[in-house]
């Protein structure tokens, strides 16, 4: 069979056992077989493929069809235009954490050429310290992360994109308190587990293949929520940002814990599907 062919043919696999988009996915894994781009592939689609690759795709498209995420199939994702290295040690960087990303970025711009210090809760991927470390070329980020697992994951990721002497990674619980993040961060950022515990079987069988550590936010959904910004006001300076990701369903609720917390300047911003996902406040 030619590549057009076992494509079809992955196709129809994938479909069969209801995986979404399966063209695209069939499209992606047989780039990598080919180890090509997937915008290059009609150009190959009368090529016959070596057993080699045939087995590849076959063993990838398997893969799927039982619901592996295709990002681990792939071993990478792409983020704010940089490709980061994935493993089932860490949750999947998604589009809504790059707009989170990109509102930070957003609010420390005007200071861009200052030293910033920057902590993010929870790393995972070490996708959101790396984007700001290469967005922001003064900063320093404190990169945090219970698992040493997802550490050692997020150190490669910032070997990858040459930051890795502007980010600290710290193997500590989400919300150690820590002297050396007493009152003098310019940000600190988080995307939290914020999903409800009783609605994680509702979810898609790939999402439930990532950590649930990554994912469980407790009975509410804000138990990880709760927690920072409770403690965020001891980690910033005068000035200094909080920026968090929530549920769609979580502004008000947000809000009312931001204010709690002293923040008297807060709002929360839609995504680009027009939901509420970033929460920003700013310490006075």
């Amino acid at each position: 069979m030619n590549t057009r062919e076992w494509l079809d043919k992955g196709v129809t696999y994938l479909t069969a056992r209801g995986v979404p988009e399966a063209r695209a996915n069939a499209e992606f894994i047989m780039a990598e077989a080919l180890r090509t781009g997937r915008t290059e592939l009609a150009l190959h689609s009368s090529r016959v493929p070596t057993d080699k690759q045939q087995r590849t795709f076959w063993g990838l498209v398997e893969q799927r069809g039982a619901r592996i995420p295709l990002a681990y199939l792939l071993g990478t994702q792409p983020f704010m235009g940089l490709e980061i290295k994935v493993r089932p040690d860490a949750l999947i960087p998604r589009p809504e954490t790059e707009e989170l990303v990109a509102e930070a970025v957003s609010l420390l711009k005007p200071r861009e050429r200052e030293p910033l210090n920057i902590v993010e809760l929870g790393t995972g991927t070490g996708c959101i310290a790396v984007a700001l470390a290469a967005s922001l070329p003064q900063s320093t980020v404190y990169a945090t992360d219970i698992s040493q697992a997802a550490l050692k994951l997020a150190m490669e990721n910032a070997l990858s994109h040459h930051v890795e002497r502007r980010i600290r990674f710290i193997n500590e619980d989400l919300f150690t308190e820590d002297q050396r993040f007493r009152g003098w961060a310019d940000l600190v950022i988080s995307n939290p587990p914020y999903i409800p515990s009783g609605e994680l079987k509702k979810l898609e069988p790939e999402v439930l293949k990532e950590p649930r550590l990554a994912l469980d936010g407790g009975k509410d959904g804000l138990d990880a929520l709760r927690a920072i910004i409770a403690a965020a006001p001891r980690y910033l300076k005068a000035g200094g940002w909080l920026a968090l990701e929530i549920g769609h369903d979580q502004a008000k609720a947000v809000l009312a814990l931001l204010e709690k917390a002293g923040f008297n300047a807060r709002y929360v911003r839609k995504d680009a599907q027009g939901k509420d996902r970033i929460a920003v406040a700013k310490r006075d």
